[in-house]
Formats: C-alpha cells, sequence, structure tokens
C-alpha cells in the first residue's frame, strides 16, 4: 500500500532525531512551536511562543488544509484535502526535509493521537475514517460510515478513537482491531457536542444543548453514567489539565459551569460572554480563559468562578492554544491577520503578532496543556 519513497520517508523521520546533530536541530521543541497553516499563502507559519513572535514561514507546493504535530517523531503531518495528500515534514533537520504522498481518501480532518505515533484520517464526504501508523508504515485501520460534525477524540493510550454522530444521537467508538460500540444518548439532532475525556481516560463528558444537560459516560463499560443539568444550550466540555473540572459554556445563557469530574456534581454556574467559543484553562488550572464567537475575552477564577478580567479580540476568534507550562494562551484571529497572546498568571493580555494572511488556521502544537480533546 506504501511505496518505496514513502519506506524511505518513514524510516528518514525515525531515523533523523538519532543522527543529526542538536545544534541544527530547528523547529523541533515541541512545547515551544505552534503551527498554523494559510491556504491562501500555501504555507505553515511556525510561531515561537516563548518568544511570541513568528519563527519562520515553511512553503509548501500545495495549499494546507490542516496540520498536527508529533513530539515523538518531531514531525508535522500537513493534509491537502484538494488533491487528497498529506505532507510529512521532519522538523529536526535544519533543511525542513519534507516528502509528500497522496491517499486514498481526502483528508478533510486529520487528529494526532497522544502517543504521537499514530494519526487519524477523516474524509467528511464519504464517511472514511483510517488510522494510519506512520513508524510500521502501514494502515491500522480503516472504516466506512462515520458519520460526525464534531471531530474525533482519542483514548489516552491512543488504541480507541471516539466521536458523536448528532444525527443518530449516538457516542460512537472504534478501537485498532476494529471493534465498534454505540451508546444511544438522545433522540437524533438534540445538539449533541464533540466528546472531551478526562485525562485519565475513565470517563468522558458529552453536552447536549437541547435539554441543557452534560451527559457523563463510563468508558471502561462503555454505559451512560450521569446527566448533569448545567445552563443553557452547552457546548463542548473542556478539561483541565489537573483533573479536577470539566468546565462547559452554555450558548443560550452567556455563562459557565463547572462539573466535578470524580463525582459529576454541577459546582456552580456563572456569568461569562455571550455565545461562549471555546474555553482554555491555564496557569497551574487556576484559571479559565472564556472566549466568545465575537472575540470576548473573560478570565474566569476555576475555584470560586469569579469573573477577574475582560478583554476584545476585535475579531472572530479560532480555538486557542495553552502552553504546556499553562503560562501563556495563544488565539489566532483570521480577520485581522493575527495571533493574540495572554499571559495565563497575571490574566491580561501580553503581546500579538500582526500581518499574517487572513485565512490562518487553528494552531497546532505538540505539547500543550489542552489534554482532554
Amino acid at each position: 500500500m506504501y511505496s518505496e519513497t514513502i519506506s524511505k520517508l518513514m524510516a528518514s523521520l525515525i531515523l533523523s532525531p538519532l543522527i543529526a546533530p542538536t545544534a541544527f536541530a530547528q523547529f523541533d521543541d515541541g512545547a515551544r512551536y505552534a503551527f498554523i497553516p494559510s491556504a491562501s499563502s500555501q504555507s505553515i507559519l511556525v510561531i515561537d511562543l516563548q518568544e511570541q513572535s513568528l519563527a519562520h514561514t515553511i512553503e509548501l507546493t500545495r495549499a494546507p488544509s490542516s496540520v498536527a504535530a508529533s513530539e515523538r517523531l518531531k514531525a508535522l503531518v500537513i493534509g491537502h484535502a484538494a488533491d487528497r495528500s498529506m505532507t510529512l515534514i521532519d522538523l529536526s533537520t535544519s533543511a525542513l526535509e519534507r516528502f509528500h504522498y497522496p491517499l486514498s481518501l481526502t483528508p478533510s480532518t486529520i487528529a494526532m493521537s497522544p502517543v504521537g505515533e499514530t494519526v487519524a484520517i477523516f474524509d467528511d464526504e464519504t464517511g472514511r475514517l483510517e488510522v494510519h501508523a506512520i513508524r510500521r508504515r502501514a494502515v491500522l485501520l480503516s472504516v466506512g460510515d462515520v458519520r460526525t460534525d464534531s471531530g474525533f477524540t482519542f483514548s489516552a493510550d491512543g488504541a480507541t478513537l471516539f466521536w458523536v454522530d448528532d444525527s443518530k444521537g449516538t457516542l460512537n467508538s472504534v478501537d485498532l482491531w476494529s471493534e465498534t460500540r454505540v451508546i444511544e444518548l438522545t433522540q437524533p439532532g438534540s445538539g449533541l457536542s464533540a466528546i472531551s475525556r478526562s485525562i485519565d481516560g475513565t470517563v468522558a463528558f458529552v453536552s447536549e444543548a437541547s435539554a441543557n444537560v452534560v451527559h457523563m459516560i463510563d468508558l471502561k463499560t462503555f454505559a451512560p453514567l450521569l446527566k448533569i443539568h448545567v445552563g443553557s444550550r452547552p457546548g463542548r466540555p473542556w478539561g483541565t489539565a489537573d483533573g479536577r473540572y470539566m468546565l462547559v459554556p452554555n450558548n443560550g445563557d452567556r455563562s459557565l459551569t463547572a462539573i466535578s469530574t470524580a463525582t459529576g456534581a454541577s459546582l456552580y454556574t456563572v456569568p461569562a460572554v455571550s455565545h461562549p467559543l471555546f474555553i482554555n484553562p491555564g496557569w497551574l488550572d487556576t484559571t479559565a480563559a472564556v472566549v466568545s464567537e465575537s472575540g470576548h475575552v473573560v478570565f474566569i477564577d476555576i475555584d470560586d468562578g469569579s469573573v477577574t478580567a475582560r478583554y476584545e479580540l476585535n475579531g472572530a476568534p479560532l480555538d486557542g492554544i495553552v502552553t504546556s507550562d499553562s503560562r501563556t494562551l495563544a488565539i489566532p484571529v483570521p480577520e485581522n491577520g493575527s495571533v493574540e497572546f495572554f499571559d495565563m498568571r497575571n490574566r491580561n493580555r501580553s503581546s500579538s503578532i500582526r500581518n499574517l494572511p487572513l485565512d490562518i488556521g487553528p494552531a497546532a502544537l505538540a505539547i500543550s496543556n489542552n489534554l482532554c480533546h
């Protein structure tokens, strides 16, 4: 299935970190560098999260549609939906060696597993899902008739993929041995969110917008545990890195609900922003930045739910990323051509990168504080 050329490229990805002198390493620090695609410029922007600057622009020969980063392989995996192909870039080489190869499906979505050696590729038009093992040069899993609008979440060991099919009201999973499981959570079209799992991987949380509840599911038995009442029209839960809380943005009443992952108890619901889009916990899980689709940012003290600061991005944001030390939040804002940085400890805006392409996509970071997705 993989050609001799692909075999050579994979061997290069495996061996180059062992033979390349450290002095020549480029952007292989998975905690420091984030990668943002731009289709119009056919490039990947390398963002230095430590210096909060544009470190480099990786020019490509075709437009990127998605990007994922692997700390284990020191590599980027870039999807090209237009011509059903992928590019791998070896971040540990001074020349940023790259290898391009065709796929048998359109990479509408790509997602790196937590172990960093496998990547999930999903074609949303045909409903085909594949998991590729980069080191072993093999397609580990290929399954059809997969339907989802909310993306995929790997298990902690990378052996299982979970997704929600709102058109059927179900939570689904498939493992690398092609064993599938399905839970019927609610009626079709009830507004199920993407799944977020606890840090230890034992339970999962899925919001149901129409019922104003969050479903808590035992991932070992694949059985529902609780329905937790939250605010109006809840969105996808976001977990804290210490595993204590799930933070739920409630789109209908401008609020945030904190849930205990240990007990499933709803701890508090507090006012936040209009139409919350995503939540990024940070600074040792004392702070949460709640960001709205219109670009309002509110900082909340996670322990007591108090609002401590408010900011404006002056543009619609994409999902933010938090550095692994939990200190820095970076938010791409395409319509401004910018990346905005916030200090999670001091809960203030620290800097920004301007004059970027106006079609920048979500940022990929190999080692981040976002662990439950």
